[in-house]
């Protein structure tokens, strides 16, 4: 596969949630169109790549970090981080929280907080 290849009239579409900022109640649910004209297929490759890797550093990597030799080449399958959990599950609640609102990250902890003491 030929990485340095043009790419040419391709658009994906996404739908995503938006807020004004951190601490608003509104959401806005918006359809993302993006238009990858002109870029390379390295240049979509590696943006692609970079959640891979911030998963796997942070879930399946960092507990094995003493096994690892500084260069080494680890294999992974692009697959794997959206079968089955890859991150640690406090980085994960963190990253959930920082989406809420004060108010929002409140009534979801109250809720885990009972969610826990049934267990």
């Amino acid at each position: 596969m030929n990485m340095t290849e043009v790419i040419a009239n391709v658009t994906l579409t996404k739908v995503c949630s938006i807020r004004a900022d951190e601490d608003s109640t509104e959401k806005k649910t918006i359809v993302l169109k993006v238009k990858f004209d002109g870029v390379t297929l390295a240049s979509v490759f590696d943006k692609a790549m970079s959640g891979t890797v911030i998963a796997w550093a942070n879930g399946v990597g960092r507990p094995k970090f003493d096994t690892f030799k500084h260069g080494q080449t680890v294999e992974i399958q692009f697959s794997a981080p959206a079968a089955k959990a890859q991150i640690d599950p406090e980085v994960a609640m963190v990253m959930k929280l920082q989406t809420m609102t004060l108010d929002e990250q409140k009534v979801y902890l109250a809720e885990m907080i009972k969610k826990a003491a049934k267990i």
